[in-house]
């Protein structure tokens, strides 16, 4: 059976998408790496900007101080808005952003971007790129200087302090601190968060924030399940086996799976998140454990007994999830924030269709601790400019960053109402076909300029907030995080690419039944000597300044 690395990997199997979880933690909270070692720290001298709360709307459920976002059963009623005038002073702006869908209608054709427009003051020019091109993309533009005025950083770039030093501009005394107030929707951001822009130094990006929500989890058809009377919370891994076993029929083309899910069989075993970190403060990657291998052996069994879907071997992740909403398969490894998702690809289902989350099993039978997910799902910078022009993007850039509740919110997400969308019974906006297609569905790519707090959210589907909730409530207080968030790796950014593909590739051999497990120790020997070991090295520098 011939192996597709971009199935396993993007269904996030095997070690390659693990270790770019490392990378992008890395990159994505960085300082400086000094010259010599490669290694840095964030907050390198430099004060985060004061974090405010934004006090104008209240929750159903108000968020956690450890992560739970503010939850909302619907949208909030009158939402008013939040500033007065147009951010931007008329001139043109320029910016580079990706998409995860389908590319949008161009601003000449485009209703939505042309109220953006209006409402900011400016004319606002984007050069959209699917998400998949983005990266050549950006190193394209970086040569060419083409990026814009503003734009996503492709944290995977090699050399991106140096890039950032070069050509974006340091934000430090516009956010530093107390000076963060000046524009309330970013003081509103995490603290966290914050820490995931710092290089060289200095601020040099605005997070896009995601925290709690891009944790991993797996996904259930608990309606399913109930027609097999087949419990979809095991509490073990041998429940677990057995639970696939009994959600599988081949014959009637049902499999548990749609990938072997390698993140979480990992979480079962207790694996670090990524990188652990000891008391004396040295770093093991979680692919040198023996529990990786157990995960591997897991996953292996689960393949060679058919209780992953055949085709995800050169299937993509929207395919997987299309299976899992056709009930072809009915388990499925995604990210909180998946969760729309999850319902979108079940629409045609009807109302029996109910999406489960599972909390993940492990050896002794307590719920397996929760590898939290970076706090950033990328940044965005500034190009270099005069402190009026600076000062004006940062306005701009404020106004789009406003919270759920307020009208700027609102339009962002949803666009104009009896244009893009309409309001239910529920005060919930739901999208018209223009707005399905003009704003994205809700997620327009400005959003990867910057964006508000994710709250916990879904129109029209209150239920679902709740489970996401209640299930949050289980497991964050478990939650470990990736040591490596707030530290960089020179080596890393240079040469985890390469490495990751490596390990994907001998992962998936294993996967396939192409290699035992046992070809495992070779394969993390070659790791070390080729980066690994100095990959290590450099976040263990970073980590020993961090804590003296």
């Amino acid at each position: 059976m011939p192996v597709s690395r971009r199935t396993f990997l993007s269904a996030g199997v095997g070690a390659a998408a693990l270790v770019t979880v490392a990378a992008t933690a890395s990159c994505s909270s960085s300082s400086t790496p000094p010259a010599a070692t490669g290694g840095g720290v964030a907050d390198a001298g430099v004060e985060l900007p004061t974090y405010v709360r934004f006090e104008g709307v209240a929750a159903d459920l108000p968020g956690t101080d450890d992560g739970i976002p503010d939850t909302f059963f619907s949208y909030p009623a009158n939402p008013q808005a939040a500033t007065s005038g147009h951010p931007a002073d008329g001139s043109a702006i320029q910016g580079s952003v990706p998409v995860n869908k389908a590319v949008p209608p161009s601003m000449d054709r485009n209703s939505y971007w042309q109220e953006l427009n209006n409402r900011i003051g400016s004319e606002l020019s984007l050069t959209i790129t699917p998400g998949a091109d983005y990266p050549q993309r950006f190193a394209t533009a970086v040569a060419g200087d083409g990026l814009g005025d503003v734009f996503t950083i492709d944290m995977g770039f090699a050399q991106l302090p140096q890039f950032l030093a070069a050509q974006c501009q340091d934000l430090t005394e516009y956010l530093s601190g107390d000076a963060a107030a000046d524009y309330p929707f970013l003081a509103n951001l995490p603290t966290d968060s914050w820490r995931g822009t710092i290089y060289n130094g200095a601020i040099y990006g605005l997070p896009i924030s995601r925290g709690v929500q891009s944790s991993q989890l797996l996904y259930t058809r608990n309606d399913l399940f109930e027609a097999r009377g087949v419990d979809p919370r095991p509490t073990t891994i041998e429940e677990f086996v057995q639970a696939c076993r009994d959600m599988t029929d081949t014959r009637a083309n049902t499999w548990a799976l749609t990938n072997a899910p390698m993140s979480m069989l990992q979480q079962m075993y207790g694996l670090p998140n990524t990188w652990g970190v000891d008391g004396a403060g040295a770093f093991t990657h979680a692919i040198e454990s023996e529990g990786y291998k157990q995960a591997l052996e897991l996953g292996r069994q689960l393949v060679a007994d058919e209780l992953v879907h055949p085709d995800s071997v050169d299937a993509s992740g929207a395919d997987q999830k299309s299976w899992f909403g056709a009930g072809s398969s009915v388990i499925h490894q995604d990210t909180y924030s998946g969760m729309g998702s999850m319902y979108d690809v079940g629409s045609t289902e009807g109302e029996g269709y109910v999406v489960g989350l599972m909390v993940t099993p492990s050896e002794s039978g307590d719920p397996a601790p929760l590898w939290l997910g970076n706090p950033n799902n990328t940044i965005s910078a500034i190009k270099k400019g005069d402190e009026a022009r600076v000062r004006m993007l940062l306005e701009v850039l404020n106004f789009l960053a406003a919270p759920i509740g307020t009208a700027e919110h609102l339009f962002r997400k949803y666009g104009v109402e009896g244009v893009h969308y309409n309001l239910d019974e529920n005060n919930d906006p739901v999208l018209t076909d223009l707005g399905e297609t003009e704003a994205s569905g809700g997620t327009f790519p400005i959003e990867y300029l910057i964006d508000g707090p994710r709250p916990n959210y879904y129109p029209g589907r209150p239920q679902v907030a709740q489970d996401i909730y209640d299930h949050m409530q289980e497991v964050v207080p478990t939650g470990v995080r990736n040591p490596t968030v707030g530290l960089y790796s020179a080596t890393q950014g240079t040469m985890g690419g390469r490495l990751n593909t490596t390990l994907g590739d001998a992962t998936n051999a294993i996967l396939l039944g192409r290699e035992p497990v046992s070809s495992w120790d070779d394969v993390v020997t070659d790791w070390r000597s080729k980066g690994g070991d100095t990959i290590r090295a450099e976040y263990e520098e970073g980590y020993a300044a961090a804590n003296g």
